[in-house]
């Protein structure tokens, strides 16, 4: 990111407290909470029609957390859900390959359920309904895309680097103060693709894991693929799921080639299914008819809910594990898939990234410069723990079950957890943030 001449301002003279960019549904939260604390916002997004829910159930859901559905109620989100194709996750039932399994519920935390089961389309309308109500603050169809960033007022931040890297002298304090005022007038300039320019204190990346501002930032990942696809579909099962979520790591016939196949439940007896696969098996997968493709998925699951009929094409996504190498730079924060993508097997993504603005929300409260240093810094911060947890949690997961030893002691060491009571128990209040 290239510093501006002191004397250049963006076209719109008036920083924006805030831009957002991207418009899935963790821009839309973001914008959101912004938006609900009195901010101005701006949402950089590319206008799309929504279309309609489906009949049946849309193929991709996401396991919303009990934290994240309490902040969401406080936004007025809730209230725009269709209640009615929500499904609630009371208990979870997690298998080894080779024997050996961990058993958790809701009443193991003194709550009723551990998590909802929403649609992305669902979650995304309902977003999109809240933030009707705060009238035309959005970016509008055909909206320019950034090609470059520029921070302005440098000057000021340059004589205090230079003040603070000399030894003290009498008028240290008098330049510091002076540097912080200038600072106040400092923005980050957004040039779009049409010439005209954009300007904020903090610009919010929510836009994806391929990241164009990550990128325009200058800011590196580390990761790795899995050479896996999540194949996605939905179900009526015979017998009814009583609100439990299952979950199975298979074993391994090669090196590479675990599989993690998860049946989440929906309303009435429809469960949802992500299937982790090595890519060559997920495209065998989707080439069955769907009686075929019913089959294996039934028998993969040991029939845990007797015949099943399938009621949504499949879908299939690739995975990988990826990290920013840091959250934060100049007026800039990532969120969401832009800062951390993870392996679904745990059901975090969405809920991490979500996690990911409440922290942004909590560390730029009530501060005049919501992008300062220090404000950022903070963000880092409260991210650091929870975001390392999760990816190693996944991670470790993945390779534990693969096969071979790792999957023979994984099932023993199952086992071992489902007689910890205490464990299990703080398992579940992690799980439900």
């Amino acid at each position: 990111m290239q510093a501006a001449d002191d004397t250049q301002t963006p076209h719109d003279s008036a920083p924006y407290a805030a831009i957002v960019a991207g418009g899935g549904i963790v821009g839309a939260a973001a914008t959101l909470g912004l938006l609900a604390r009195g901010d101005r916002v701006r949402w950089l997004r590319r206008a799309l029609a929504m279309p309609p829910l489906p009949e049946g159930y849309a193929a991709r859901v996401y396991a919303l957390s009990p934290g994240n559905l309490a902040w969401l109620e406080s936004l007025g989100v809730v209230d725009h859900l269709d209640r009615d194709r929500i499904g609630s996750v009371r208990a979870m039932e997690i298998r080894a390959p080779h024997g050996g399994g961990l058993d958790l519920s809701a009443l193991q935390a003194g709550v009723a359920e551990m998590a909802l089961i929403v649609e992305s389309d669902n979650l995304l309308r309902a977003l999109e309904k809240a933030l009707s109500s705060y009238g035309a603050f959005d970016a509008g169809p055909g909206e320019a895309q950034v090609s470059g960033l520029s921070t302005t007022g440098a000057a000021a931040s340059a004589q205090r680097m230079a003040c603070t890297a000399s030894p003290p002298c009498a008028a240290a304090r008098a330049c510091e103060i002076g540097a912080a005022r200038a600072d106040a007038d400092q923005a980050l300039a957004l040039h779009l693709s049409d010439g005209s320019s954009l300007a904020t204190r903090l610009l919010i990346a929510a836009d994806g894991a391929a990241s164009p501002l990550r990128g325009l930032a200058g800011i590196d990942t580390v990761g790795r693929d899995y050479g896996h696809r999540a194949v996605v579909a939905n179900f009526i099962c015979e017998k009814p799921h009583r609100g439990i979520a299952c979950q199975w790591f298979g074993a391994r016939p090669s090196k590479g080639s675990a599989t993690v196949l998860a049946w989440l439940p929906l309303p009435g007896q429809h469960v949802s299914m992500v299937w982790s696969l090595p890519e060559a098996r997920a495209a065998d997968l989707l080439a069955l008819d769907a009686g075929a493709l019913t089959a294996r998925v039934a028998a993969a699951g040991g029939h845990r809910w007797g015949g099943m009929r399938l009621v949504s094409a499949p879908q299939a996504f690739p995975l990988r594990r990826q990290r920013a190498r840091r959250l934060t730079t100049t007026r800039l924060a990532l969120v969401g898939d832009a800062a951390h993508v993870v392996h679904p097997l745990a059901g975090q993504g969405m809920n991490l990234g979500l996690r990911d603005v409440r922290a942004l929300l909590e560390a730029t409260a009530g501060r005049r410069d919501p992008g300062s240093a220090h404000a950022l810094a903070r963000y880092a911060t409260l991210r650091q723990v929870d975001v390392h947890a999760i990816e190693t949690l996944t991670d470790g997961l993945f390779r534990l079950f693969g096969g071979g030893i790792g999957s023979l002691l994984g099932g023993h060491g199952m086992g071992l957890l489902n007689h910890l009571a205490p464990v299990k128990s703080e398992m579940v209040r992690q799980a439900m943030r």
